[in-house]
């Protein structure tokens, strides 16, 4: 995919974010969304509608308008609204909404209290079982070759040497005098074993086998301060065969890293460049995966689409550390995000949003996985537990990630859509206090600890780390909203009760040309 140095955003993301793939060239109307019942006196002249902490409710509106009253007998009560548009056909379209003076309550409304999604489908599905690439050719350490690595101003040809050389990959250091790679021995011994012994052996459990274009069974890992002009890494699809738009291809699998000394600090470890990696190896096995093995011109897909599913490799391979704070850019910037940035095919990098746009994608990414059943990680590797096939059913369909959705699961974008932003209102919200959903459909599978390296695997839309807190998606109280709803997007909107009052009046407008959905969660 096309690479993006990430102008707008602090060095912080580029541990999260790595380019995805080099210039030129790379590649680099649905129901209700679950099953639903009554919702007690919900509706039209029953009364107010009553929620337990916890639950939630669909609300009908009504050519983009509703009255409704929410019971608040105790007065200390606490409500998340969820106003989401289900208009896919654009990310950049706003919608007015407005809250309403609200006259005799209307609006009819039912519990939510089943999952467009769940792991039924793929919790036993069994995954298909693949032959890794074997070693070939008798690689020598000290051994040189020339290597055309991409960059801004065109490729650039070097000369590497093989630092180190496993079973299934060789570290080749960039001996070229004009500006050499210095890397520790230690360090690329370090990074050879991880790699042949985590990393890859993981990614394969996850998203399937790699490629092998030129035969030789190995992976390149280019170390080379000519990667840092691009990226702090990337993967360029060139390499795995000339296609239009390709100035150059080195017909092999090789992943280009700046070595550590290029970096500024602190994000100059091993362990920052490891999760890097894991995020580009992603992108490598996704391209081989989805196009090549599809015989596709190219890779079509949107950009924070793929980069969804890279975002998820930095989580689940065990490494995550950079890719929090990009999450926490996701939720803080919640209302830039559209779902139709990852859904709408050819969608290109936008440098403005991108933090958010990253985030967001692989909140979005991590919640289809969790949905269908996530894994189970453990000393001895990755075991499926459904999401791995429906991740892999994703990859290797021939249609983009996000088109294969409906056939894969029987659901429609916009379906999935309500549950997605439902669970970024509800999930976590315990460690605030807040009531957990009692629909499991809006809640993440729980964080764990990895048992390898002890990063956390799992999204928490309230997670603590590095001495910071998420605070979930950017809500806004009702009375004081922006009043500009994102076609695709979503709003959170907050709304307590009035101490004394047993119930409280909400009264929405909001543009049908949105394709509004409304859902009422109790939170406290």
């Amino acid at each position: 995919m096309k690479t993006l140095a990430l102008l707008a955003l602090s060095c912080v993301f580029w541990l999260g974010c790595g380019a995805d793939d080099a210039p030129a060239g790379a590649a680099g109307s649905g129901g209700l969304g679950g099953a639903a019942g009554a919702a007690g006196s919900a509706g039209a002249g029953a009364g107010p509608l009553s929620l337990a902490p916890g639950e939630v409710a669909e609300v009908q509106l009504d050519s983009g308008s509703l009255s409704l009253e929410l019971a608040t007998p105790s007065g200390e009560e606490r409500f998340v609204l969820v106003l989401a548009s289900l208009d896919l056909g654009s990310a950049t379209t706003f919608y007015d909404y407005a809250p309403a003076s609200s006259a005799e309550a209307s609006a009819s409304a039912a519990l939510v209290t089943g999952c467009t999604l769940d792991d039924a489908q793929w919790k036993d599905a069994p995954l298909s079982s693949e032959t890794p690439p074997s070693a070939t050719g008798a690689v020598q350490p000290g051994a040189q070759r020339s290597v055309t690595v991409p960059s801004p101003t065109g490729p650039k040809t070097i000369t590497v040497e093989a630092l180190a050389v496993g079973s299934h990959a060789i570290v080749w250091g960039d001996v070229t005098p004009a500006a050499p790679a210095v890397i520790e021995a230690a360090v690329v011994t370090e990074f050879l074993t991880d790699f042949e012994q985590i990393i890859l052996p993981r990614a394969r459990a996850v998203f399937g086998v790699e490629s092998d274009q030129d035969g030789d069974g190995r992976i390149g890992l280019v170390f080379s301060p000519i990667t840092h002009q691009t990226a702090v890494a990337f993967f360029s699809s060139c390499d795995l065969g000339v296609s239009l738009g390709c100035a150059s291809s080195n017909q092999g699998e090789y992943l280009y890293l700046t070595p550590p000394n290029a970096i500024p600090p602190p994000y100059n470890t091993p362990n920052a460049i490891k999760e890097i990696l894991a995020h580009e190896l992603s992108h490598m096995i996704h391209y081989h995966r989805k196009v090549k093995r599809n015989s596709l011109l190219g890779w079509n897909e949107s950009s924070y689409s793929v980069e969804g599913v890279g975002a998820l490799a930095q989580d689940v391979l065990g490494y995550q550390s950079g890719n929090l704070y990009v999450t926490m850019a996701g939720l803080d910037g919640i209302d830039s995000f559209s779902l139709a940035d990852v859904t709408i095919d050819g969608t290109k990098y936008d440098p403005p949003r991108d933090g958010a746009l990253r985030g967001a994608s692989y909140l979005f990414v991590r919640w289809l996985y969790d949905r269908a059943g996530g894994d189970l990680a453990t000393s001895a590797g990755i075991e499926s537990r459904g999401g791995p096939a429906l991740l892999r059913t994703l990859l290797d369909a021939p249609e983009s990630l996000t088109g294969a959705l409906p056939s894969a699961t029987g659901k429609s974008a916009p379906e999935l859509a309500m549950d997605f932003w439902t669970t970024l209102a509800l999930s976590n919200r315990d460690v605030l206090g807040d009531a957990a959903p009692t629909n499991k459909c809006f809640a993440f599978l729980p964080t764990m600890s990895d048992p390898v390296t002890g990063r956390q695997r799992g999204a928490s839309t309230f997670a603590t780390f590095h001495g910071q807190q998420m605070k979930g998606p950017k809500l806004q109280p009702l009375d004081a909203a922006s009043g500009k709803l994102r076609s695709g997007g979503a709003e959170f909107l907050s709304l307590d009760a009035v101490p004394g009052a047993p119930t409280r009046a909400v009264g929405l407008t909001v543009d049908a040309a949105a394709v509004p959905r409304l859902r009422v969660a109790r939170v406290r």
